[in-house]
């Protein structure tokens, strides 16, 4: 399912993007394409370039024309942002599965109650039915001290459900870890899209000054709106981005703190089943 919805999403951004070519570089619109459909949507009229009419309009249609003069650069950072969204949900989604269906502390109760029974099997399958990556990697350990129970002394028996455990817990951390690249590299990406759009507007502002005559006043505005839309769209995707990606490794520091004191926990208890 979640290949397919990123198939999905990559066809329709390579289709977007072919039409914004067209609409920026064939047909020379300094507009944005997204929020010049808006503004139409919301009752704005477009009379000619980067000027609307927006006496009848609703707020889709004032913000929509507001936004559109901002240029093509705008629909880059609207896509940036979209793509942020959806990192942001999946992250999410997949930390809340993370979970599990119940607490670490209640799961090491139970499995404290199995181990002194001698019911590893029992222990194992409670981890299991937890779902979550804790229960995954306690369960390691437990397959492992299954195997070599009795066989060797108490510090090899240790040392190897140590190692197993450790190996799950960086296959797990990889897991956790998937995806937070991207997001940070949006929030570069979106500061280095605003600061181009800020600069495109700039010229463009300054070329209506350095004009010969009277400068057009019309063209002026243009510039220097399209310069702080950019700015400020830029600003809003990098400063979420940084506040989602900050977030998500303060979850990640907190699911590996988890890890550490239920790992301790397993092989504290395994290790008064040998001695």
């Amino acid at each position: 399912m979640r290949r397919i919805i990123i198939t999905i999403f990559v066809v329709l951004f390579a289709i977007y993007l072919v039409w914004w070519v067209i609409w920026f570089f064939v047909m020379g619109r300094n507009l944005s394409f997204v929020f010049d459909t808006l503004a139409s949507m919301g009752g704005a009229v477009r009379l000619e370039e980067n000027i609307y009419n927006t006496d009848n309009a609703n707020v889709l249609g004032h913000g929509g024309a507001v936004v559109a003069r901002g240029g093509g650069l705008v629909d880059m950072l609207f896509f940036l942002l979209l793509l942020t969204a959806f990192y942001i949900v999946e992250r999410a989604t997949f930390y809340y599965t993370a979970k599990g269906k119940m607490g670490h502390v209640r799961l090491l109760g139970i499995i404290k109650e199995r181990v002194k029974d001698g019911d590893y099997d029992g222990a194992v399958a409670a981890c299991r039915n937890q779902r979550g990556v804790v229960g995954r990697i306690l369960a390691a350990g437990l397959e492992k001290y299954k195997l070599i129970k009795g066989q060797y002394d108490a510090a090899t028996t240790r040392a190897e459900i140590q190692q197993s455990i450790s190996e799950t817990n960086a296959m797990e951390a990889s897991l956790l870890e998937r995806n937070l690249i991207f997001i940070a590299t949006i929030a570069s990406i979106a500061t280095m899209t605003g600061l181009l759009g800020t600069v495109i507007g700039m010229i463009r502002a300054f070329s209506a000054l350095a004009a010969k005559g009277r400068p057009d006043p019309n063209k002026l505005a243009t510039g220097i709106s399209e310069a702080l839309l950019n700015t400020a769209g830029g600003l809003t995707v990098a400063i979420i981005s940084i506040v989602a990606y900050n977030y998500y490794l303060n979850r990640i520091d907190k699911f590996n703190f988890v890890f550490e004191e239920s790992s301790n926990e397993l092989l504290a208890l395994l290790a008064t089943k040998e001695e």
